[in-house]
């Protein structure tokens, strides 16, 4: 108790001493009893006079501790938003630029074919690069074997139609197939895509004669054969060709020209006006 009490008492006498130092600096009084704490206090104190700034100053930061973080979360909220706005600004800008290119596949073929706008709004699972999931169906009159191509070349045709959907089996699907010309040595076979080679991106050219001058980079499009695919779009390019395990035809594997890593939107053919239809060659 007597402990507590004495320490109570310097408290005070430091507090004191303080104040008065203090006041004894700020006043302009020319008091005895300013010039005794003056006399008494000053000297003894100048480093306590320091300190008790510092504690004022250690007061009033802690005060203001609270506004300092709030003003930090804002901040950071400010800088967050400037890099969302960013990101979406940029992403706008990227898909309008496919827009334009679709836009100009679409203006260059108007005479030739209608064309109906389509976006990618889902994949399968299970098979992501050779199912996709368009958001126009028999609300647009879309139908079954419609083919689907952008602006790289053949994407692939439509399989089955919702009303307000349409599911594609792209050229790397395992049953897709059709016909196709080597477009410098005139060779015509058929594209079909295989199991083993959709996670690579790759699909096959079938029927080609192991005396074909058939080579690497080489140009393959839809021959216009069979029922479903016009004559004139882009598959895509010869990746390797060798002559296969019987030696009898080419082995031929072919780079297709669509990327279907970043395939957002397409163009199903609802009707072909001109046969000068193409998609893809330059």
């Amino acid at each position: 108790m007597k402990k507590r009490l004495i320490a109570i008492i310097i408290i005070l006498i430091f507090i004191f001493s303080i104040n008065a130092t203090i006041y004894s600096i700020k006043t302009t009084k020319s008091l005895n009893f300013s010039k005794v704490i003056r006399n008494l206090f000053v000297p003894s104190n100048s480093i306590l006079y320091k300190i008790s700034n510092n504690i004022n100053q250690y007061i009033y930061d802690i005060i203001h501790l609270k506004d300092i973080k709030n003003e930090n979360i804002k901040l950071k909220s400010q800088l967050q938003k400037l890099k969302t706005d960013k990101e979406t600004i940029d992403e706008i800008k990227f898909e309008n630029e496919k827009l334009k290119q679709l836009l100009g596949l679409q203006e260059s073929q108007k005479n030739n074919a209608e064309l109906i706008t389509a976006r990618i709004v889902l994949r399968s699972p299970d098979s992501w690069f050779n199912t996709l999931i368009a958001d126009k169906g028999s609300n647009y009159g879309i139908k079954p074997n419609m083919v689907v191509v952008n602006n790289q070349g053949l994407v692939g045709y439509i399989v089955e139609v919702g009303y307000n959907w349409a599911k594609i089996q792209t050229v790397l699907d395992s049953n897709f197939a059709a016909s196709a010309i080597v477009t410098r040595t005139r060779d015509i076979g058929v594209i079909k895509g295989r199991e083993d080679m959709i996670k690579k991106g790759l699909c096959k050219l079938f029927y080609i004669s192991k005396d074909s001058d058939v080579s690497l980079h080489d140009i393959v499009m839809t021959s216009g054969m069979g029922d479903i695919f016009p004559k004139g779009i882009l598959i895509g390019e010869v990746l390797s060709v060798k002559n296969d395990e019987k030696d009898l035809t080419k082995d031929i594997t072919i780079k297709p020209a669509v990327d279907y890593n970043n395939i957002e939107y397409v163009f199903i053919i609802k009707k072909i006006k001109n046969i000068s239809f193409s998609v893809g060659v330059k």
